[in-house]
């Protein structure tokens, strides 16, 4: 059986199919890039080892410390200084990250991605042991948009691989049922 017999007239190839999967995993590199590109932000903002209250609305709140104690659990709060009575827990780090800042090695311990005005942060230990390891915090501008921005590019290359599978799908079949009408 040749070619020309087995591919109904007018139908498109069935590469498109590989175009697609091909244009998928492009998206999904190129969005991971991106989005992967938003730890910039948190290496190269400023860090205060002083626990002051962070004005971090429209930011994101990293916490640094100069020891890690993986094994400790360290925990850190966020506790708005007007209404909170109890902190709201920061999530955990989730990478590890290193920044050198006047001469200290700062690690990445816990990280939230929506900050907010008129904030304290405390870390401890989950042991309740004495900690010597001091702990640092810094404001990250841009984070959040770089993230939606490779989270985007994602979800855009997935949706258009779906899409042109469909078209191709359905071109297909009518091509097949406009072959066996005939």
């Amino acid at each position: 059986m040749d070619q020309e017999a087995a591919e109904p007239a007018g139908a498109p190839s069935p590469l498109w199919y590989l175009a697609a999967l091909v244009l998928a995993v492009i998206c999904w590199m190129v969005g991971v890039g991106v989005a992967g590109g938003a730890w910039d932000a948190v290496r190269s903002a400023p860090i205060s080892s002083a626990n002051g209250t962070l004005q971090a609305k429209g930011s994101s709140i990293a916490v640094f410390t100069d020891v890690v104690q993986a094994d400790r659990g360290i925990t850190c709060l966020m506790t708005d200084v007007v209404t909170d009575s109890r902190g709201t827990p920061i999530p955990p780090a989730p990478i590890a990250l290193e920044v050198e800042d006047d001469g200290t090695t700062w690690h990445l311990v816990a990280f939230e991605p929506e900050g907010r005005d008129g904030v304290t942060v405390s870390c401890a230990p989950k042991d309740k042991q004495v900690d010597n390891a001091q702990y640092a915090y810094s404001t990250v501008d841009g984070f959040g948009q770089r993230a939606r921005a490779g989270n985007a590019v994602i979800l855009g290359g997935l949706f258009l691989a779906i899409a042109t599978s469909a078209v191709v799908f359905v071109r297909r079949r009518r091509a097949v049922k406009r072959r066996e009408n005939q």
